[in-house]
């Protein structure tokens, strides 16, 4: 499968989840909703490797996306203007694309995904806390969470399909994607959802930016030397993450 082909699947996903939750008052005050591309790219891994991909399958992948959504949904709600219109229409649109999710499992009678994936939301939001609370959490109970935060739906559903392979490559490359965006936008003084709420974070950049290093240096041997992945993957993935092509990786290396 070509770039073109991957980038291709990746786009009609997207539309199709955007189809599942489309909603004109909410869209009119609340926006689209977020359907990261890259968290999307990963999801689909396996597909995008040629591995079998029922009906089930693809709906319970378009379900993890409306979870992804309706945290964005619920995290885009402001603390100190939330009785605003647009902010209860945000809760509103939040809780709606988490019912699509709900509601779309439920029809497949995949009641332990539900409960697998509900599993998750919860321990996404007891780790959002951490940057939160006050509490003395470490630069690597930190760096645990933010990964948690961004990929454990995706994790359980992957093991609930089987795609155990898969696991690990995803959940780095999504921490990396986050990491390298974080940094990126709080060194321009724009918006961050983890930085901005970490004076560890805030005081130890430098830390930040060694920790981006060594995963992306992993990431790129891992991605390399796979014997899983086919070649046209491989390049994706690093495309995405990297922001280095697959001979680029092998001139520097």
């Amino acid at each position: 499968m070509n770039e073109a082909l991957l980038t291709q699947y990746v786009e009609t996903y997207k539309k199709n989840i955007l189809m599942q939750i489309q909603q004109n008052t909410l869209q009119k005050y609340t926006g689209i909703p977020d359907v990261d591309d890259k968290r999307l790219f990963f999801t689909l891994l396996p597909l995008l490797n040629g591995e079998n991909w029922d009906q089930s399958v693809k709906i319970s992948a378009i379900s993890v996306s409306l979870i992804f959504a309706a945290l964005a949904a619920h995290d885009l709600v402001k603390e100190d203007n939330a009785t605003a219109k647009s902010q209860q229409l945000q809760v509103l649109a939040g809780d709606y694309y988490s019912g699509r999710y709900y509601q779309l499992l439920a029809k497949e009678n995949l009641i332990v995904l539900i409960q697998q994936l509900s599993d998750s939301v919860a321990k996404i939001t007891e780790h959002k806390t951490r940057f939160y609370d006050l509490e003395d959490y470490s630069f690597e109970e930190l760096i645990q969470s933010i990964q948690l935060v961004e990929s454990k739906p995706i994790e359980q559903f992957f093991e609930y399909y089987s795609y155990h392979e898969y696991v690990f490559i995803m959940k780095e490359a999504l921490l990396l994607a986050t990491l390298k965006k974080e940094l990126v936008a709080y060194e321009k003084s724009e918006k961050t959802f983890y930085i901005s709420k970490s004076k560890l974070f805030q005081r130890n950049l430098d830390a930040l930016r060694r920790e981006i290093d060594k995963i992306e240096h992993a990431l790129v041997l891992d991605v390399r030397s796979s014997e899983l992945l086919n070649e046209s993957l491989k390049h994706a993935i690093l495309e995405r993450v990297c922001e280095h092509s697959l001979e680029q990786q092998l001139r520097e290396g």
